[in-house]
């Protein structure tokens, strides 16, 4: 009993479909196509791994019409945050949703994503627990799938003033059945959801690691490499130290102003093209026999690819498009969410 890795999911991958023209270059035309691209890449390299698009009601979704669809209502279209968390609980799937203040206000109606945690779980059948005095994002804690789970202590804090750590960490202990919580202490300050662990550091299997690290002459390597020598420390249920693979870490990406003429400004929505972006590969997906990673037309790119694939040899290693993911403030592990084998899905499949 204890929350769930997404390799332990057989359920479908979903994705939801961008469309909000304040947030999406051209009205997310872009970015839906490379969510195109990357289920035409899952779909081509995996034979057992379906997709499920998720499509607000009231949004047009042509392109999309020939795959398995979901309707259900979203502000923005990262189900990594506003999903549920997965725990096997006495041989069956129980969901826990939190509260969400999209990132800590960037933008301001987030009424469709606090209710989109239980409307997801109602179709599907997944029983549901809601955990409303907490803000937690899916992004913002990894697992091992065994009992043991990171979480970004930079970003969960600043959300939850009212709470200490020690009390968040006993809570997420009780309620995800975890035996032991390790936490983040540092956020790229290019990161705009304030620290997420999918950013910085996964798990790829219960005794598997994966982190980034910038070069030595970068300004935040000393950070990261603090980081890297805490996880050194870290041990599974068992006692074990992880096997650590170290993805390399790109320098923030300046925007090129032009690419954003199209997004609408909003007051209250966090404005486009302004600050750095960060590319991160370790904002990848890992699935039960695949894994999925961010590609951003950098050099870094081949680097990270020969390096995950040098440490998974067993594991396909998907190469995806992210880089318009990644205007819009995140990558593939922000854009999907792994779901449980339900009656759902199992019709949809």
């Amino acid at each position: 009993m204890s929350l769930l890795a997404d390799w332990q999911l057989s359920g479908p991958l979903f994705v939801l479909w961008p469309f909000r023209d304040d947030v999406w270059r051209d009205n997310g035309r872009p970015a839906q196509q490379q969510l195109m691209s990357l289920a035409a890449r899952l779909q081509a390299h995996t034979s057992d791994q379906e997709l499920l698009f998720g499509v607000h009601p009231n949004i047009p979704c042509e392109p999309v019409t020939q795959q398995p669809l979901l309707q259900i209502r979203y502000n923005d279209a990262w189900p990594r945050d506003i999903g549920p968390l997965w725990v096997r609980d006495n041989n069956r799937v129980v969901a826990h949703g939190f509260k969400f203040s999209a990132w800590h206000g960037l933008y301001l109606d987030t009424r469709d994503d606090q209710a989109f945690a239980a409307q997801l779980c109602q179709q599907l059948g997944v029983a549901f627990r809601n955990h409303p005095d907490l803000v937690l994002e899916g992004g913002a804690i990894s697992t091992d799938g065994a009992g043991v789970a990171v979480v970004h202590g930079v970003s969960v804090m600043r959300n939850n003033p009212q709470w200490s750590r020690s009390d968040i960490e006993k809570y997420l202990i009780e309620h995800l059945k975890l035996s032991h919580v390790y936490w983040l202490d540092f956020a790229h300050p290019a990161d705009e959801t304030g620290g997420h662990t999918d950013n910085q550091v996964q798990f790829l299997a219960e005794n598997i690691v994966v982190c980034a690290l910038p070069i030595p002459s970068s300004s935040l390597f000393e950070h990261y490499q603090c980081q890297l020598d805490a996880m050194k420390l870290w041990r599974n249920a068992k006692g074990q130290p992880y096997k650590i693979v170290i993805l390399p870490q790109p320098e923030a990406i300046m925007p090129n102003a032009s690419e954003y003429h199209s997004v609408r400004a909003v007051p209250g929505v966090f404005p486009r093209g302004q600050r750095a972006l960060l590319a991160s590969y370790v904002n990848l997906v890992r699935g039960a026999n695949y894994v999925l990673l961010p590609q951003f037309n950098l050099a870094e790119d081949t680097e990270a690819l020969a390096t995950l694939r040098a440490a998974l040899p067993s594991v396909t290693v998907i190469p995806v498009h992210a880089d318009e993911f990644i205007k819009a403030g995140g990558a593939i592990h922000c854009m999907t969410l792994g779901l449980p084998n339900t009656d759902y899905c199992g019709a949809i499949a």
